[in-house]
This record gives structure tokens, sequence and C-alpha cells, in this order.
């Protein structure tokens, strides 16, 4: 990342820091959303060839997948913004599938999307789902997506995925939506796991969107989700 880059990335990851922070010291004042009615995966062979790719990740990456998934649905679901429900579930249990091997210089959502695009491809799925599951994925942790110029796939991915690793967003879910999703998907150690596969990726990959947020405290962050794990 450049230096305009770094510097607009920083001024957007510590406005979410206090939008997260103030989130957690007024939950009361969050609107919380109504899920009762929230649109199933479909029971497709491109969903069940995606949920055996993920099987390749470790029992914490992907009980992760998994909770972002349903919190990513969830919160689309809540804001009234139409995304497909079967791609969306594709991207939560796959998002992180790159992080189980670090590869210098190669962004780990690179892998991610390759295996999306592949399992679409095998599933006989038009080129186009294809090309969308790795766009989607590709921009996933990019600082500042919006669904109107990245596209709500990848928007609402980094959504769940946010609620899972530090807690945003998590006060607009209705409680025991999120309590049946930890009680399914239980977390185990996954704060020391996801880190650990944060610092290998920022590691591997100098200058990378892992390695910059190292260096704006997304750990810290981590670290203090309102998860016990």
């Amino acid at each position: 990342m450049n230096l305009p880059e770094c510097a607009r990335g920083l001024a957007i990851a510590s406005q979410q820091q206090v939008a997260n922070i103030w989130q957690r010291l007024t939950p009361r004042l969050a609107r919380v959303g109504d899920v009762s009615d929230l649109p199933p995966v479909p029971d497709s062979r491109l969903v069940r060839l995606a949920e055996e790719a993920a099987l390749s990740q470790s029992p914490e990456l992907l009980h992760h997948g998994y909770r972002s998934a349903l919190f990513g649905r969830a919160l689309a679901h809540i804001d009234k913004v139409k995304v497909d429900p079967e791609l969306l579930h594709l991207c939560g249990i796959l998002h992180d599938v790159g992080l189980m091997e670090d590869v210098a210089g190669e962004d780990f959502t690179l892998r991610s999307a390759q295996t999306a695009r592949a399992c679409a491809h095998e599933a006989g799925e038009p080129a186009a789902t294809g090309d969308h599951l790795h766009d989607a994925l590709i921009v996933h942790t990019s600082v500042g997506i919006k669904p109107d110029r990245d596209g709500a796939l990848g928007r609402y991915t980094q959504y769940g995925a946010m609620v899972d690793l530090t807690g945003l967003r998590l006060a607009h879910l209705p409680r025991p939506f999120v309590n049946e999703v930890l009680a399914r998907h239980p977390r185990g150690a996954f704060k020391r796991e996801i880190l650990r596969r944060l610092e290998l990726e920022a590691k591997a990959v100098k200058g990378g969107r892992f390695d910059f947020a190292i260096q704006v405290g997304f750990p810290l962050a981590v670290r203090a989700a309102p998860f016990s794990g």
C-alpha cells in the first residue's frame, strides 16, 4: 500500500473502531433487526461442493466461516439489501480458506477466491457466478468497501466476518439469533487461531492488507471482541 492508501485506510479503520466502541457502550441505542424470515440457503450442488472445500480449514476457521456467513446474511436482510443467499453463504464459509497456507507475496484472498471459482466450475455454474465469487472474496478485506462501488456480496462478507472478529454491528443482531449461531458453531480458541494466521499472512505479504491491519491495531480489536474465545 502506498502512502495515500495507508492514510485513507487508517482514517477508515479509525472510524470503524470508534463506531465499534460506541455500539459496545450504547447497546440500547442500537436498532435490533428482525431475522425471523431470513431466506434459507438452497441445498444445491454448488453449496455442497463449497462446504466440502471448507473442511480443509482448521476447526476454528471453519466455524468462523459459518458464523460469518450467518451474520452476513442476517445483516443484509436487516439492511434490506438484496444479496444472493447462496453466494453469500459460499463467501462466508470460504473467505478464509486461503489462510491455511502462507505464500510469499501472494494475498490469501486470491487462494480463497480460486477455491470458490473452482467450486462454481465443478458445479457447472455459469462463468459469471465464479467471477462474482472471485471478485467478492478478493475485495472483502479491503478497508472502506461500499456495496454500490464494490458489490454487496463483498461488503456483506466483510460485515459478517467483522461481527465475529471484532463485534462490529453485533448490536444490530437479535441476541437469541446470535446465541443460536454460537451454539451451532462454537468459537473454541478462535481468537488465538486467527491472530496466529494474521501474523503469518502479514509476514508472507509485506505491505499487504494484513500487514497494514496489524500496524493499525486490528489484533487489539480482535482480542477485545465481546466473545469468550
